[in-house]
C-alpha cells in the first residue's frame, strides 16, 4: 500500500486491521470485524454490509491495531467465549474473507481446487478448503516459502508446489496480486468451473482478450471478493479454534513493537509468514514453528567409548547448510528464461551445488575421484562371479589407465587416486596409488564379524586422511567417490538392510552378473549373516565392523571430511 497506495487508504493513519484484544474494564477478548457500515443503504439492507456505500475500515479510514489501545464500534466486536491464545485470533479477518468468498458458490466434498499463492492468506483458504472435504493444490513461486510450508501441507494433505500440468480443477482462487496468476486461474477451470476472484491485482497490467474470452466459452462462473460481513467474522472464530496448531506454523514469530523494523526487509521480500505485533508485553516471542529441517549425524561409539580426537573434530566441523541459499539459488534458476524445471537434474546439481559452497555463483576448479579398493571374506561363500584376485587385476588396470573411470577422469580433468584400503595383494609404488591398507581382505562376516571396531575405526580415518592430506595441498570443489572389491555389493547389501530394515531379497542384485541361482545363493548369505550378527541399525561403527568392508570405511571417512571442509 506505500508504493501503490490503496483507494480506501487515509494517511497519515496508523494501520492494523487483523486484530485481537482485550476491554480493560472487563476482561472480555474480543477480536474485530474491521468494517463501519452505515445500516441504511441498499447493501446494508440487502445483507452485504461490506459493500456499504460509506463504508469505513480501521486501519485505513481510521486508526487500527498497531497500537497499544484501538477505539472502535461497538458493532464492530466479536466477543470471543471459546478457549484459545489470541494471537490466533489475527487469523480471523483473512478467514473471513476467504469465507465470504466461497459463500457465492455451490460446493460439493471431494471437489478439486487450485489456489494461486502460498501465502498465510492461500494457505488459510487451503484449510478452510480442507476442512470442507475438497482436494486442493496451491501454486506458489517463492522457494524460500514452499521450503517453510512442507511440513504444514504434509501434516494436512495440501499439494504445495510451483506449478502443474493438471487441469481441469472444480475452482479457482487467486491469493496473490499478479495477473498471470489470475489468467492461469482461467485456464486452468473445467466448464463450468468456478471462479473467486479474491485478490485484486497489481495495477497497470494487461490481461488478453482471448483468454477472457474462456469465461464466455466455458460459461465459468466468477465472482468478486472483497473483504468479509460481520457473519464471516463471527464464522471464522471457530475455525481459528478448531486450527490453532495450523495456523501456529504459519507464524513467523511474535515481536515486541520496537522489533518491528527489524523484519521489514524479509516481510517486503514477498517470503515472509505471519509476524504478530504483541502490544500488551505479556507474550513471549514466538520461535518460527517451522525451522528448516537440519538432520542429526550419528556414526555410533568407537570400542564403546567416544570418537577418536581425529573423527571427533571432523564431525564437530560439520555444519548445517544454509537453508536460506539454497531457496536464493533456486529462486535464480526458476527465473531463468525457460519453463520450470525445463534442463532437470541439471537444476537440482546447480541449486545442490551452490548450497554446499554457500554460494550463489560456485566456481569448480578442482575435481578430484578417490576409488577406494578392498577385498571381501564372504566371497569365500560364493556370492560373487568372479574370484577375488580379480580385485588386484582391477586396481592395476586402474593404475595402468584402462579402466572406464580413468577415461571419464582424463575427459573432464579430474584428478584420480586409487587407494589400496584392504586388498589381498600388493602393488608396486604408483602417482595414482595410496597405500592405507587396514588389513588382507576382511573376514567372512557369515561366520565372524567381518572386521574388529578397532579395524573400522581405523578405516574411517584413513579414509578421511585421504581427503585431507589432498586438500590441504590444494582445496577440492567437487569430489567423488568410488570403490573396487569383488563382493563389496554383498557387503554394501548387508549394510543397507542393517540400517533399513530391508530384506535382502529386497536389496540385493547381481553385482558382478551372478546368474538367478547365484542370486539366489547371495541372498541367502546375506539373510543368514543379517540373523547371525543384528547390527543396530543406528550405529555405524557397529554396522561396518559386522558386515562392512575396509573400503567402505574408507568412503565413509573421506565423505566426512570433504563435508567438514565444505566440499562439495
Amino acid at each position: 500500500m506505500w508504493d501503490q497506495g490503496h483507494r480506501d487508504l487515509i494517511l497519515p493513519r496508523v494501520p492494523g486491521h487483523e486484530i485481537a484484544g482485550y476491554d480493560d474494564k472487563s476482561g472480555q477478548l474480543y477480536t474485530i470485524w474491521p468494517g463501519q457500515s452505515c445500516g441504511t443503504c441498499k447493501y446494508c439492507t440487502e445483507g452485504r454490509e461490506n459493500l456499504c456505500e460509506e463504508m469505513r475500515i480501521i486501519g485505513f479510514h481510521s486508526d487500527g491495531g498497531f497500537a497499544r489501545y484501538v477505539s472502535v464500534p461497538e458493532d464492530s466486536l466479536v466477543p470471543i467465549h471459546e478457549k484459545i491464545e489470541p494471537r490466533f485470533l489475527t487469523f480471523a479477518e483473512p478467514a473471513a474473507c476467504v469465507l465470504n468468498a466461497l459463500s457465492r458458490f455451490s460446493q460439493k466434498q471431494g471437489e478439486r481446487i487450485i489456489i494461486y499463492g502460498g501465502g498465510v492468506l492461500g494457505m488459510t483458504a487451503a484449510l478452510i478448503c480442507r476442512e470442507r472435504g475438497w482436494f486442493v493444490t496451491v501454486i506458489e513461486q517463492s522457494q524460500e516459502k514452499i521450503s517453510r510450508l512442507h511440513s504444514f501441507c504434509d501434516l494436512n494433505s495440501i499439494e504445495l508446489c510451483k506449478d502443474t500440468v493438471a487441469a481441469d480443477y472444480d475452482m479457482a482462487i487467486n491469493c496473490c496480486d499478479s495477473h498471470i496468476a489470475f489468467s492461469l486461474c482461467v485456464t486452468k477451470l473445467r466448464k463450468g468451473g468456478r471462479f473467486a476472484f479474491f485478490s485484486g491485482l497489481e495495477k497497470n497490467e494487461e490481461i488478453e482478450t482471448n483468454l477472457l474470452n474462456l469465461i464466455h466459452y466455458k460459461e465459468l462462473e466468477l465472482y468478486g471478493s472483497y473483504g468479509p460481513r460481520r457473519e464471516h467474522m463471527v464464522q471464522a472464530v471457530p475455525f481459528c479454534v478448531r486450527q490453532q496448531r495450523n495456523l501456529a506454523m504459519l507464524i513467523e514469530k511474535t515481536l515486541l513493537p520496537q522489533d518491528v523494523e527489524s523484519v521489514l526487509p524479509h516481510i517486503l521480500s514477498g517470503n515472509g509468514l505471519k509476524y504478530i505485533i504483541d502490544f500488551t508485553g505479556a507474550v513471549k516471542p514466538l520461535q518460527p514453528t517451522l525451522p528448516y529441517r537440519k538432520d542429526k549425524f550419528r556414526i555410533g561409539k568407537q570400542n564403546g567409548s567416544e570418537l577418536s580426537p581425529l573423527l571427533s573434530t571432523i564431525v564437530a566441523n560439520i555444519k548445517p547448510l544454509k537453508e536460506s541459499i539454497r531457496d536464493q539459488a533456486q529462486k535464480k534458476v526458476d527465473l531463468k528464461t525457460k519453463p520450470l524445471g525445463a534442463l532437470g537434474r541439471i537444476e537440482k546439481l546447480a541449486v545442490q551445488l551452490s548450497t554446499i559452497k554457500n554460494s550463489l555463483n560456485p566456481k569448480v576448479e578442482c575435481k578430484r575421484l578417490f576409488v577406494f579398493a578392498g577385498d571381501h571374506g564372504v566371497v569365500e561363500e560364493g556370492v560373487s562371479a568372479f574370484p577375488s584376485k580379480v580385485t588386484v587385476q582391477m586396481v592395476e588396470n586402474f593404475l595402468a589407465g584402462g579402466a572406464a573411470i580413468n577415461t571419464f577422469c582424463r575427459q573432464y580433468n579430474i584428478e584420480l587416486s586409487v587407494i589400496d584400503m584392504g586388498v589381498n595383494g600388493d602393488f608396486d609404488d604408483h602417482p595414482l596409488l595410496i597405500s592405507k591398507k587396514v588389513g588382507r581382505g576382511t573376514r567372512n562376516f557369515a561366520a565372524q564379524k567381518a572386521m574388529t571396531l578397532a579395524e573400522a575405526a581405523l578405516a574411517i580415518e584413513n579414509g578421511a586422511r585421504v581427503f585431507l592430506e589432498k586438500n590441504k595441498k590444494m582445496r577440492c570443489d567437487l569430489v567423488g567417490m568410488g570403490e573396487m572389491g569383488i563382493g563389496n555389493s554383498s557387503s554394501a547389501t548387508a549394510v543397507i538392510c542393517g540400517a533399513t530394515g530391508l530384506s535382502a531379497l529386497q536389496v540385493a542384485g547381481r553385482g558382478t552378473g551372478v546368474d538367478d541361482k547365484g542370486l539366489e545363493r547371495k541372498t541367502e548369505v546375506i539373510t543368514k549373516a543379517l540373523a547371525l550378527h543384528q547390527p543396530e541399525k543406528d550405529n555405524g561403527f557397529d554396522l561396518l565392523s559386522k558386515v562392512g568392508g575396509y573400503e567402505l570405511g574408507g568412503i565413509c571417512g573421506a565423505v566426512l571430511a570433504a563435508a567438514s571442509e565444505g566440499c562439495c
